[in-house]
């Protein structure tokens, strides 16, 4: 590879590191052209990249990216999966289509700033998703105004009963 394209790689690799909000890395030795596709447009369905890159290029993209972190990581044929909007989506493409290929192993991730590791990344592929979430938030956030009036007609509505029984026991007497 020439010089600039070598150096047209490492711009696009450090653009796609400075905007993933994760980052995760696989070892795909042994995996066909046909399921790394598969793997592709899955990933790229669920709102990320699958990149494939050498190694030195990578280590000189990640240089004052969030991946500085994973360079210890970088040897072997490394794979990095980009999440650009939901890293919960991605992480369970991965996880799901990890089962049907053995060849295709994590080895370590960024969720944000935080280095995860393998075992973790499969624990986020567990979660529900963003809208989900959100959605379970918004929920929990409505439904407590709603409870708070019926908790406080209910302490009305006994005072009121509690009033009306101690006036008709004094009209009775």
């Amino acid at each position: 590879m020439e010089r600039k394209a070598k150096e047209k790689v490492v711009e696009e690799l450090d653009e796609k590191l400075k905007r993933a909000g994760a980052l995760f890395l696989a070892e795909y030795s042994g995996m066909n052209v046909a399921q790394i596709s598969r793997l592709r447009r899955e990933i790229d369905k669920a709102g990320g990249e699958f990149k494939v890159a050498k190694n030195t290029l990578l280590k000189i993209a990640a240089t004052g990216t969030q991946a500085e972190a994973l360079k210890d990581e970088f040897s072997g044929p490394n794979a990095i999966i980009c999440s650009y909007k939901d890293p919960v989506s991605v992480a369970k493409v991965f996880a799901a289509v990890a089962k049907d290929m053995p060849k295709l192993k994590l080895k370590a991730g960024l969720l944000g700033t935080q280095r995860i590791g393998p075992q973790e990344i499969l624990t986020l592929a567990t979660l529900p998703s963003k809208d989900v979430l959100v959605g379970k938030l918004l929920g929990l956030l409505l439904g407590l105004p709603q409870r708070l009036v019926g908790a406080l007609s209910g302490n009305i509505m006994q005072l009121i009963l509690t009033l009306n029984a101690i006036k008709t026991k004094k009209e009775t007497v």
